[in-house]
């Protein structure tokens, strides 16, 4: 650490100690001068004895420079420590102690260590100089202890404050790094919770989607059947019981998430293939006309989140048939495929052709993909003709889904256009070959875009 001002820290500025402590070495020096309590006795140059007064206070103006010009001061308050000495001022003493204590204090890391090994050098060489001239050991160690006194003890002074000022400066810096290190880890706590908060609200907004919204767009549906059948006949009748079956699982799965949310503990996941029967029963009873092909192995069961997750997205994509193709031909399959098994579910878009969707919350089809990557699988949805489909939605992650741009083809709504649901959803048997899970690709210059998939598009993939 360097306390002497570099090239481009900011200089030090004089400050009150240094003012009160130069005339305060100026008045000591006239009082023992005074009091004639010189420094040896007889002056060792005569001739400077009458300049005392004159060399004490050049040395005494030079003390005010030693924070911001150390070199400049210690070259002065030497110089004229040592002329005072030889002119017989205790004045000198004073200089010469304020000189060292000043070097090791605020000079360089490189000045400091070389003055403090230079005053023990000089203490010691005076003291055998002393012995080698007298003779006298009594002389020498006088010696020795006034230079001491002088040089050494205000070098030694001067680096344990400096040590100490050191101490301070590097606990002030870890102490503001661990404070800093506490605000990051606080921006962090709260970007996590943030993340962790949007993540719940996402999922909550899926379960309330497929719950809720599933739920009422079927009892709407086949109620409005049940207002269209004669009253009393069979169709009446089976038309209300599915739409009181549908309000009552409803009703249950709504009280799990409340109980849920309430403690903290998971409910049971709700819905599996063998419900896809009662389910695709209503959507017949209200006017679709479904062909349901369950390919699956009686005898092998799926994972409980596969079915659960087959279970939604079926559900979805009925009641968007429902919703936007009255009276369509849906082909509703489930296959097994090498991996897992795969789910299609394709209309034909009624004999009107598909009618213009009521904005909706737009998490159709977000949630679809988010339960196929749940679990490592995949899903697409797109528009279709008598020709075929047209373009696919390759739903496969959440920021393909909000990376698709280009212009979005436009459909008439009466031109029979029908749509398509197809989801890959492993299985964990085994890994599937790509070609096995994927659709057709579509062209390029056909993808539908991000736009087409918002509330108020003429495609069903912005139902809620």
């Amino acid at each position: 650490m360097n306390f002497s001002p570099g090239p481009d820290a900011p200089a030090r500025r004089i400050r009150r100690e240094d003012i009160l402590l130069a005339p305060g070495y100026a008045a000591l020096a006239w009082l023992l001068h005074s009091l004639d309590l010189t420094a040896t006795g007889n002056p060792a140059v005569p001739s400077l004895e009458p300049w005392w007064p004159v060399l004490t206070v050049v040395g005494c103006g030079a003390v005010l420079l030693r924070r911001r010009h150390t070199a400049v001061m210690v070259a002065v308050c030497g110089t004229m420590a040592v002329a005072l000495v030889l002119a017989n001022s205790s004045a000198g003493l004073f200089l010469a102690f304020e000189a060292v204590f000043s070097l090791v204090l605020f000079g360089s890391d490189r000045a400091a260590r070389r003055a403090e090994v230079s005053v023990l050098a000089l203490c010691l060489a005076s003291g055998t100089a002393v012995w080698s001239l007298t003779g006298d050991l009594r002389d020498a160690v006088t010696v020795i202890l006034l230079t001491g006194m002088v040089l050494l003890l205000p070098a030694e002074w001067a680096s344990n404050l400096r040590k100490a000022a050191q101490l301070a400066e590097s606990e002030g810096a870890r102490a503001a790094a661990i404070r800093a290190a506490a605000r990051d880890q606080e921006r962090l706590a709260a970007r996590e919770q943030e993340l962790a908060l949007a993540a719940e609200r996402q999922d909550m907004a899926r379960e309330l989607h497929d719950v809720l919204s599933s739920r009422l767009s079927a009892i709407a549906l086949q109620s409005g059947a049940a207002l269209r059948a004669p009253a009393g006949s069979t169709l009446h009748a089976e038309v209300l019981a599915h739409a009181r079956r549908e309000s009552v699982q409803g009703l249950e799965e709504l009280n799990g998430m409340i109980r849920t949310l309430s403690s903290g503990v998971p409910r049971p996941l709700a819905g599996s293939v063998r419900d896809l029967d009662a389910v695709v029963d209503g959507h017949r009873s209200a006017g679709l006309q479904i062909t349901w092909n369950n390919l699956l192995d009686p005898d092998k069961a799926l994972p409980g989140p596969v079915q659960a997750a087959v279970y939604r997205i079926a559900v979805e994509a009925l009641v968007n048939a429902a919703r936007h193709a009255e009276g369509a031909r849906v082909d509703m399959s489930l296959e097994p495929v090498p991996g897992g098994v795969r789910l299609v579910v394709e209309d034909d878009g009624g004999t009107a052709g598909r009618a213009v969707s009521v904005p909706g919350t737009g998490t159709g089809l977000p949630s679809m993909l988010a339960r196929a990557e749940q679990l490592g699988g995949q899903a697409w949805a797109g528009p279709t003709t008598q020709a075929g489909p047209v373009t696919q939605a390759g739903l496969t992650t959440q920021s393909g889904l909000a990376a698709q741009s280009g212009p979005a083809a436009q459909f008439d709504p009466a031109d029979g256009t029908g749509w398509r649901v197809e989801a890959f959803l492993p299985d964990g048997s085994q890994e599937a070959p790509a070609e096995d899970v994927q659709c057709d690709p579509a062209p390029a210059n056909t993808r539908v875009s991000q736009r087409t998939m918002m509330p108020g598009n003429v495609f069903r993939g912005n139902v809620a």
